[in-house]
């Protein structure tokens, strides 16, 4: 009678434990549906958090040279434009440039750019396409780019779009450095969609 009394206060105990460590009356909600973007899956809305700013994804840009694709991501915090480009060639290249308006170029761009006492030059050009996600229905648009390196980590990216030259400088980044938030698919600072 006293080894029963005892074997029932061992299972009470075990079931208590278990219902414990099972989140009790109030279960831990299940992780597996919760997306958690990279910079192969960031969408619409989703938020890139970089160097303490948080970004909003506005659009994603998929650029097109004869067959060869990466994707930019148009990148908004208030007034700010940042772009973060992911390449995906022998070696995953990402990027951070945000858009300034105090480096005028000529079109076509020169070989050699120095700009805010740094000297770029150019890796690689060419003609590409351009599709938005968020105007899926519009044409393709067509761009001049040119890709420019600079000291240690630094990079410049100049696109000619007919008359208008556009820059953009920033570095290259590695993934860890950047932290990806789900957003709700939706734009926070455009109301075109």
């Amino acid at each position: 009678m006293v080894n029963l009394f005892w074997l029932l206060i061992i299972i009470a105990v075990a079931g208590v434990a278990i219902w414990y460590f099972n989140g009790g009356s109030n279960p831990r909600p299940s992780s597996s549906g919760t997306r958690q973007p990279t910079v192969f899956t960031l969408q619409l809305g989703d938020i890139v958090q970089y160097d303490n700013i948080d970004w909003v994804i506005e659009d994603k840009l998929t650029y097109n040279d004869d067959g060869w694709e990466w994707v930019e991501y148009l990148l908004q915090d208030g007034d700010r434009i940042g772009f973060l480009s992911v390449e995906d060639d022998d070696t995953l290249e990402v990027s951070f440039t945000e858009t300034v308006k105090d480096c005028p170029l000529e079109n076509p761009p020169p070989a050699q750019v120095t700009y805010q006492q740094k000297v770029y030059i150019r890796q690689e050009s060419g003609t590409a396409t351009l599709k938005r996600q968020r105007k899926p229905d519009r044409p393709a648009e067509t761009c001049k780019y040119h890709d420019y390196s600079g000291p240690g980590e630094a990079v410049m990216a100049v696109e000619v779009w007919g008359n208008e030259v556009e820059v953009s400088v920033g570095q290259t980044v590695r993934p860890y450095q950047l932290t990806f938030l789900p957003g709700d698919g939706q734009s926070v600072y455009r109301n075109d969609i």
